[in-house]
């Protein structure tokens, strides 16, 4: 089963104080990354979302967002008037010492750091509130974005299947002509030795015993036949990783990797301008195939 490294969810769960907002996205990564955005009031959060998003995924860059949507009576929050009076008092003082006598408007003050809200963060009873509104939230979005995930994973696997379907009948297509194309190489290849020795030491007899060993020997350099069957062994492979459980898309990278070897030193032996064109077509495949495995988890 395939399952997509990109996805989406976003849920809320609503209580007493307000809503706190759980977003979720993921893109392609290499390995597991997750990527944390909270208030800084909801920082004790993160340790719950990272344990709880490990174990949903394997590799994927995970991005995932906190918003706390305060009620009206949690919105105003209490003034820390010992924190405000410092400030005030140590802006006076700086403002004396330029010879600067405007008074300083207070409301400027109420976003400097511990002015607003409870010090030491918020209560016991309201952090706990906050931590079961997550769990409820973030079961709710990781289960839209393992939706999305999934529903990507059969568009993906339905379009590998196919590129792979056209892989095979190119592959067999090359095999095909290379059965008949290889008789004829070898009568060539028989001839221009012959004609070569014959230039070389004219009115000697050739010996056919020889020539016939140099053509095995030299037919061995540009024969195809364990190439292809190579490629078909990983192609079988690669339907077998498709058919389990489980995340497999470095393993099927690595497959797509070996059967574009295979074919690039096919190619490489071999000067016929059918199944020279007929590699191009098989190269072109599976490039489409690596570029789809890509994004597989």
């Amino acid at each position: 089963m395939f399952r997509s490294m990109t996805g989406f969810g976003r849920a809320q769960a609503d209580r007493a104080w307000g809503s706190l907002v759980v977003e979720i996205s993921s893109v392609n990564h290499r390995y597991q990354e997750i990527s944390l955005r909270t208030p800084r009031d909801l920082a004790f959060l993160e340790p719950q979302v990272q344990q709880i998003l490990k174990g949903t995924y394997n590799r994927g860059k995970t991005f995932l967002r906190l918003e706390v949507l305060w009620s009206s009576e949690f919105r105003a929050l209490p003034l820390n008037t010992d924190v405000l009076e410092n400030y005030l008092n140590q802006l006076e003082g700086f403002a004396s010492s330029l010879g600067r006598r405007e008074a300083i408007p207070l409301e400027s003050l109420l976003t400097l750091p511990g002015v607003a809200g409870q010090e030491g963060g918020l209560g016991e009873e309201l952090r706990e509130s906050l931590l079961e509104a997550l769990r409820e939230a973030l079961a709710d979005a990781c289960g839209q974005w393992q939706a999305m995930r999934a529903q990507e994973g059969r568009d993906l696997l339905e379009d590998v299947q196919t590129h792979l379907a056209c892989f095979e009948e190119e592959l067999d297509k090359v095999e095909s002509l290379w059965a008949s194309a290889r008789d004829e190489a070898l009568e060539a290849l028989r001839v221009r030795i012959g004609q070569l020795l014959g230039d070389l030491v004219p009115g000697t007899a050739i010996d056919e015993g020889r020539l016939a060993q140099e053509i095995v020997i030299l037919s061995d350099r540009w024969d195809v036949s364990e190439e292809i069957s190579r490629a078909k062994s990983h192609l079988q492979k690669f339907r077998s990783f498709m058919r389990e459980e489980g995340p497999h898309g470095r393993k099927l990278d690595f497959l797509v990797q070996e059967m574009n070897r295979e074919i690039n030193t096919l190619g490489s032996k071999i000067s016929d301008a059918a199944i020279r064109w007929t590699v191009v077509e098989i190269k072109s495949l599976l490039e489409r195939i690596r570029e789809q495995i890509q994004n597989v988890e």
